[in-house]
């Protein structure tokens, strides 16, 4: 997403990080802006410094990372996986390290975001991409680490047309499928998307910014 590019750098920016420590970039997503990071990717991509991990396991020893981040990767992790993950990523950190995370806030402000979230509801509905409740990301952290802190972060970034046209080329990729398996759960979210997107474009959600220390 490089309409994103700066909402990365704010994010790095408020994640207060010393880029001589030893980062785990969980997800892979800010291979830019933290070159000199380990980045956690969950499939093969031409990518420097990269490991394959799966949520549930991070390949890693124990206490050997002074921070972990992670750019709304959390948004592809179903809720049920949040707590292996969490004990995953505080058994690597050292004491002392932080963790700081984004993830989506599914209220949109305006018709464009609407458009967003039509879309985030499709990509539900497919079983790749997750809301979560934010009071329950709170009670897990609660459980292994202190000192933890959210903020909601507003965005007004508008997606570009180009990334709009790839959204409704899955949309329909989307239709396709289910149809071919007999199912219509998606139809009317759909019609509703597309109606909505080609008439008012898309913008990015606001987002939570969790940031815990161990």
């Amino acid at each position: 997403m490089p309409y994103a590019a700066q909402d990365r750098l704010d994010f790095i920016k408020r994640s207060g990080l010393n880029t001589e420590d030893n980062i785990l970039d969980f997800g892979g997503m800010l291979s830019l802006e933290l070159p000199n990071a380990v980045s956690g990717i969950s499939s093969k991509k031409p990518q420097s410094n990269a490991v394959l991990l799966k949520p549930g396991y991070l390949p890693f020893r124990d206490s050997v990372f002074d921070a972990v981040v992670s750019y709304h990767y959390f948004d592809l992790i179903p809720p049920h996986m949040l707590t292996f993950v969490f004990k995953e990523v505080v058994r690597i950190m050292k004491t002392g390290a932080f963790f700081s995370f984004m993830v989506t806030l599914w209220l949109p402000q305006n018709e464009p975001q609407r458009s967003t979230m039509l879309f985030h509801e499709l990509l539900k509905s497919a079983g790749t991409f997750y809301q979560h409740d934010f009071e329950e990301i709170n009670r897990q952290l609660s459980s292994s680490f202190c000192e933890i802190t959210f903020e909601s972060v507003k965005r007004e970034i508008f997606v570009p047309q180009e990334y709009v046209k790839q959204h409704l080329r899955l949309l329909g990729s989307l239709a396709s499928k289910e149809k071919e398996l007999g199912g219509t759960g998606i139809r009317k979210i759909a019609r509703d998307y597309f109606v909505q997107a080609t008439e008012h474009g898309e913008a990015m959600l606001h987002a939570i910014h969790f940031t815990a220390k161990k």
